[in-house]
């Protein structure tokens, strides 16, 4: 990754094949919509598409005499499309009770595979924002003369998690971040990638003024807001994606330096209070809270359980001191929800 990185900065050739691999590829977006959640009228519908219930002419003389209330709020005409039923023997009951049961096992199989299914779209729809953010990461560092990762400062209005967007969107790197999926403006081609994971769906404007949902902030305007403008900007920045906080290298706090480390985490889904030790603003734990993506420095992502978080090496949302603060070495991730300053007691205007 280094080389291709270096051929990139280095070979005007290069940087344009790259491009048109990407318009090549980019159609392929275009077409992708994550499949619809089962309707949530799916066992009703089902359950009226029944035959209709056979109704014994002299219930009391019926081999399987129906309980008092069996019948209640059930139009016998309505189901029997208005035409009345000539008297049967009670195993017309059986067969409709065993067309009824075996709706419901049909239902039992099917509706935790469709689960399943949206639930693995979601999450590579997730997986693949983490990747094209981390393409973008790569390119800034291409760019930085130190190959430092975007910086959080130590204080003031861009001291918080979610300022990489912002310095990814001024290098114009995200360009005008939307925020529905990865888009495309036909009259520019421009992409634009998005800041909300899939599986949580974009903030209300009920909580959010919809300008900040939809706009990444500059910096000029982080440093002009009032206070509460301001929070909701460094709220919402970062959108539904954790980032690293930086590290403090001997006595001196900044951003990584990047190195391809193939276990130092950059950005990851935001984690819910219950793992931020807060009761500040964030989002909670995405895809179902059975685990996270995790976006590496060498450009993997990878999905890990909540439960094997504690087994990580270096855990991705606490530094080696167990705290919600800058890693306490260069080889020390620590990753935050947008709002989240670098030091629990840093001035963020």
């Amino acid at each position: 990754m280094q080389r291709v990185a270096e051929l990139l900065r280095d070979d005007a050739e290069m940087r344009i094949e790259l491009e048109k691999l990407e318009r090549a590829l980019r159609p392929l977006e275009d077409h992708y919509q994550p499949p619809l959640s089962p309707p949530p009228d799916l066992v009703s519908k089902t359950m009226s598409a029944l035959p209709p219930l056979p109704i014994p002419a002299n219930s009391e003389s019926s081999d399987f005499p129906l309980p008092e209330d069996a019948l209640a709020g059930f139009p016998v005409a309505a189901m029997n499309d208005g035409v009345e039923t000539p008297a049967r023997s009670g195993s017309g009951w059986a067969d409709w009770m065993a067309s009824a049961l075996s709706a419901a096992v049909l239902l039992a199989l099917i509706l935790p595979s469709l689960a399943e299914g949206r639930f693995e779209s979601r999450r590579a729809a997730c997986q693949d924002q983490l990747r094209q953010f981390g393409t973008a990461l790569t390119q800034f560092v291409n760019r930085d003369e130190q190959s430092r990762l975007p910086a959080v400062a130590k204080e003031g209005p861009e001291a918080f998690a979610g300022i990489y967007a912002v310095r990814l969107n001024e290098a114009g790197l995200l360009g005008d971040v939307s925020s529905g999926p990865t888009t495309r403006d036909s009259s520019s081609e421009h992409y634009m990638l998005s800041r909300w994971c899939p599986s949580l769906g974009r903030p209300t404007a009920n909580a959010f003024s919809k300008s900040s949902i939809d706009h990444v902030a500059t910096i000029d305007e982080l440093h002009h807001a009032d206070h509460d403008t301001l929070r909701e900007l460094q709220q919402l920045a970062g959108g539904h994606y954790a980032y690293t906080l930086g590290v403090v290298d001997g006595n001196d706090f900044g951003s990584p330096k990047f190195e391809s480390r193939s276990s130092f985490a950059v950005m990851s889904d935001s984690p819910g209070n219950q793992f931020i030790g807060s009761q500040g603003p964030t989002s909670s734990a995405s895809h179902g809270r059975l685990g996270v993506n995790i976006l590496y420095e060498d450009g993997r992502v990878q999905f890990v359980s909540l439960s094997s978080l504690g087994s990580i090496p270096d855990h991705p949302w606490f530094n080696y001191r167990g705290d919600v603060e800058a890693g306490v070495n260069i080889d020390d991730a620590s990753l935050a929800p947008s709002w989240r300053p670098p030091f629990a007691n840093v001035r963020q205007r």
